[in-house]
This record gives C-alpha cells, sequence and structure tokens, in this order.
C-alpha cells in the first residue's frame, strides 16, 4: 500500500491546518500579552503573525502552489492587521516603537508595516521551497 492510499486520520486532518492554527494561536497569544501589559511593544508579532501560515504550508512535505500561497499570505496578513487594530482599539498597543520613543510614536504603523514584511518573508520562503522540489 503506497502513502497516497493510506486512511486519512483525524491527527492528519490536523496537520493539514497547522499553519492556520499557528497563526490564529499566534494572534491569540499576541492579543492575551497585550492586555496584560500594554506598555510593552511586541515587535515579531505581527511578522510571525502574517508569515506563519504559508511558511509553515509551504515548508510541508505537500508543499504550495503559488496561487494557495499568495493567497495564505494575504490572509495572514489579514489576520496581523485585524488583531493590530483590535488591539488599538482597546488602547493595548502603548509601547515604544523600534526608531522612536517618543509618547506619539506610531505603533500602529510599525505593526502594519511588519505585517507587510511578514507577508513577504512567508511568501518567500514558501515559493523557495517550491522552487526547491
Amino acid at each position: 500500500m503506497s502513502r497516497a492510499e493510506w486512511p486519512v486520520t483525524p491527527l492528519a486532518e490536523i496537520r493539514q491546518f497547522r499553519g492556520l492554527l499557528t497563526a490564529l494561536g499566534l494572534a491569540v497569544l499576541w492579543a492575551f500579552l497585550a492586555a496584560r501589559s500594554p506598555d510593552v511593544t511586541y515587535h515579531s508579532a505581527p511578522v510571525l503573525i502574517a508569515s506563519a501560515w504559508v511558511a509553515i504550508d509551504g515548508l510541508s512535505e505537500a508543499g504550495s502552489t503559488p496561487r494557495r500561497a499568495v493567497n495564505q499570505a494575504l490572509i495572514g496578513l489579514g489576520l496581523a492587521i485585524i488583531t493590530t487594530l483590535i488591539l488599538w482599539t482597546k488602547g493595548d498597543l502603548e509601547g515604544p516603537v523600534l526608531w522612536d520613543h517618543s509618547e506619539s510614536a506610531p505603533v500602529v504603523f510599525e505593526n502594519l508595516l511588519f505585517a507587510v514584511l511578514g507577508a513577504v518573508i512567508g511568501l518567500a520562503v514558501a515559493i523557495r521551497h517550491a522552487a526547491k522540489g
């Protein structure tokens, strides 16, 4: 019996969504940490959220098609942006930014910039891995 003929187990079905579940879990973790300490900035959170799904799926054995990778990158970007906007609305983004430590520093702008960077990094990882395969 070849590997393609093996029956699909519940665990195998969950593994298909590990990238999405990782991105969602990171968003929830970021929201929890930001709510506990709004004066701390988690600079890497938007990058990780935006890149997690596309990078994890792109590095899996099945790989990812270019169209699916672009869709996953855009959805990851959307998740990071939505999380940023929710945290900003709640007042949980009061920490410093990397380039300016004044009170009026644009934390939201930094998070949006890092979310775009994360989506581009995740897409690059998926495309590079697909080219090697």
